[in-house]
């Protein structure tokens, strides 16, 4: 029966063309880190999936075109049909690619915003207060330039989504990878458990805010935020921040009284503001 081998040439297809999106979609992993990499490959080929009907319809096409029937073309044979599918799907990959690197070019334009606009405290003095200290601490910085800040050296302009870039550096005689960024110093793994749990649309200031407070909600210290207990609040969420209190990291954190003094900085700037 002629549909028997449109249908194995439309499975091939599929097959082929599942292939060809996870190998492209896939090769972003191997720049994240240890852990991340999983959850990457594990979307990366989620992706890849919904090209099954693409493969499948040329695979069924090139197998209907190919059956011995039409007896011009009566001498080929199945491998020509599955040679005849991957040389389709390789061309129509190679024209996706391009295509997807001038959009790739284009989101990364789009995804510049301006942090000189954003305004980084819309919520309590307390909270805003305590925001701007875990940047300062992070990052050196509480200003808007700390959401652009990378780990070690250098700053990021594409906030579209978490730059994904991995650096080390020396500390305390212990080479430290790491691929921390934005002014709360999210690590790429952070990013892909944050992301589609809040639904965020980019790595903007106004995401990264949220990803730091749902840190701290994670580790029941909002209640303690809010209620002005500084030094509670603060050792709660050491285990997310290295530079903060109770934690074993040994990166040069910073000590509770010179948390406390810029926090105390930071809250009355931000109940000023308020009036």
């Amino acid at each position: 029966m002629q549909i028997v081998p449109v249908f194995i040439s439309g499975v091939i297809g599929a097959a082929c063309s599942v292939a060809f999106s996870y190998g492209v979609a896939s090769l972003p992993c191997g720049l994240v880190s240890k852990g991340a990499d999983t959850v990457c490959q594990v979307r990366s080929f989620g992706k890849a999936l919904d090209s099954w009907k693409f493969g499948f319809i040329v695979g069924g096409l090139v197998g209907f075109t190919l059956s011995p029937r039409h007896q011009f073309i009566s001498r080929f044979q199945p491998i020509h049909l599955s040679a005849a599918s991957l040389i389709t799907l390789g061309i129509y990959f190679s024209i996706y690619q391009s295509t997807s690197v001038s959009s790739a070019s284009s989101n990364s334009l789009t995804g510049r915003v301006s942090t000189g606009s954003y305004s980084p405290h819309p919520y309590s003095p307390r909270l805003s207060a305590f925001l701007a200290t875990i940047r300062w601490a992070e990052t050196g910085t509480s200003e808007v330039e700390s959401y652009r800040m990378l780990v070690f050296n250098g700053t990021f302009n594409n906030f579209s989504t978490h730059p994904l870039k991995k650096q080390c550096a020396p500390i305390n005689g212990k080479n430290i990878c790491s691929t921390a960024a934005g002014a709360y110093q999210m690590l790429d793994k952070s990013w892909y458990d944050l992301q589609p749990k809040l639904n965020l649309k980019d790595f903007s200031p106004a995401s990264q805010d949220k990803m730091a407070i749902e840190y701290i909600r994670r580790n029941n210290a909002l209640s303690d935020v809010e209620a002005g207990n500084f030094d509670a609040a603060v050792c709660k969420v050491g285990r997310v921040w290295a530079s903060l209190i109770c934690n074993s990291y040994n990166q040069n954190p910073k000590s509770l009284a010179q948390l406390r003094i810029y926090y105390q900085q930071q809250l009355q700037k931000f109940e000023i503001s308020r009036r």
